[in-house]
């Protein structure tokens, strides 16, 4: 709980800054302005994901070190994440940049949303590299028990991002580009903020420059941990691309805003989801580098009241609402009726998937990332894509999309239920601390 609540602020901020965000597109700037941000979602993600998934590896580590009172390491671990984060940074902007444009045309994103889309999507993958730092510096904060700064500084940075919305967008009407220019600016915001903060922190986990930028032992195990984790997310990103791909492929500007729409909606319950599976995954890690397992347990145990708390609670009451919901953002009756069709098949699923998260957050904490990773790819991101290019051509109706989804976290749960009793990934955790803590 004293994880849980800092990390869902932090993601509560998040979210009040994606529909806020929605909603002044929604209101000072084009419908097309806003499909074409929904259009993007997916491939975002799929970057993003990627340089978080390792950035979570990382951070697994530095709280399995600070966990074993390994001081000297974890300074070593924190110098190379950063400098990881910032090698890595640049590369992923550089190569986004490059082939934004054929992403998106392969994604059949409708040609009225093209210019939209890239407007947007030019911005945020420039500024790539700040998200990377900002995520990784974050990462590192919580992975020694310090929840409560990362969650101020994104409630700080949603601040700085709203306030360009309204200057950029309903100001100065630059409408997807604005967005785009406001999301940019409040990353290199967050970054210098995390950044700086990391430098003059008063713990073993202060980042200095004085010794080697990225320590070649200690880059290897984190990437051995982080790589799958980023694999793994850019296996689900994939699908939902081929997802969001199938949707445009509908030729339908109201389909394609209303799928985005959807994601913003029901966002404020991915966002605990999210932040359940944030803490788990630092309880995990910081307990199994002291060796006590028990508390690994549980603390998986306890992420499930909550799941069924406060996860089936909010899920809930977003089904109930989701028709209001839907008109407080747009005022098209049509896209408020797809967007509610969408919540009605996934919004009754969001506790398996939060099931899922915790067990898979667990086990990846104690450094066994490899078997969650095949796992998700094969449950959630290979049946969904066999799925839409098997099933959906038969049967093309959006329905037969969007009923993917409750398939796949059934299935993908059950799997990871059974491979959490048979004990084999606390082996295989076991072994990975020692490479660690060595």
């Amino acid at each position: 709980m004293r994880l849980f609540f800092p990390v869902f602020l932090s993601s509560f901020f998040q979210q009040a800054y994606s529909l806020i965000n929605t909603w002044v597109i929604g209101h000072y700037a084009t419908t097309n302005a806003l499909g074409g941000i929904q259009a993007t979602q997916s491939l975002v993600d799929l970057v993003v994901g990627f340089s978080i998934g390792v950035g979570t590896g990382c951070a697994i580590i530095c709280g399995q070190q600070f966990g074993a009172g390994q001081n000297e390491r974890l300074r070593t671990s924190v110098r190379t994440a950063m400098s990881i984060a910032v090698v890595g940074g640049l590369g992923f902007s550089a190569l986004s940049l490059a082939f934004l444009e054929p992403a998106l045309r392969l994604m059949g994103t409708p040609a009225e949303l093209m210019e939209q889309s890239l407007a947007f999507s030019r911005f945020y993958m420039g500024a790539l590299v700040f998200s990377i730092v900002f995520n990784m510096g974050s990462a590192i904060q919580r992975a020694v028990g310090d929840t409560k700064t990362p969650a101020m500084i994104v409630a700080a940075t949603c601040v700085v991002n709203v306030l360009c919305d309204f200057v950029f967008i309903a100001g100065m009407r630059m409408e997807a580009a604005g967005a785009g220019l406001s999301t940019a600016i409040s990353l290199l915001f967050g970054a210098a903020v995390t950044t700086i903060k990391l430098m003059h922190v008063d713990g073993p986990w202060r980042l200095d420059f004085k010794g080697q930028l990225i320590n070649p032992h200690t880059a290897k195990v984190m990437i051995v941990t982080g790589l799958p984790l980023g694999l793994q997310s850019s296996a689900y990103s994939i699908s939902n691309i081929i997802v969001q791909s199938t949707v445009n492929s509908f030729n339908s500007t109201s389909i394609v805003t209303a799928w985005g729409l959807s994601g913003r909606i029901d966002g404020v319950v991915w966002m605990i989801t999210d932040s359940l599976g944030v803490s788990t995954t630092t309880f995990a890690a910081q307990n199994f580098g002291a060796s006590d397992e028990k508390r690994v347990r549980a603390g998986l145990r306890t992420s499930f009241m909550l799941t069924l708390l406060v996860v089936g609670g909010s899920g809930l009451l977003v089904t109930v609402f989701a028709p209001q919901l839907a008109a407080f953002f747009v005022s098209d009756a049509e896209i408020e009726a797809n967007a509610v069709h969408m919540i009605y098949y996934i919004a009754p699923f969001y506790v398996l998937f939060s099931i899922m998260d915790n067990i898979s957050g667990t086990i990846r904490g104690c450094g066994e990332s490899m078997t969650p990773m095949l796992i998700t790819m094969a449950g959630t991101c290979l049946l969904r894509i066999v799925w839409l290019l098997a099933v959906v051509p038969q049967v093309r109706t959006l329905d037969s999309v969007l009923i993917v989804y409750p398939i796949t976290y059934v299935v993908t749960t059950i799997a990871f239920v059974i491979y959490y009793r048979s004990g084999r990934w606390l082996r295989r955790g076991q072994a990975t601390r020692a490479r660690a803590l060595s």
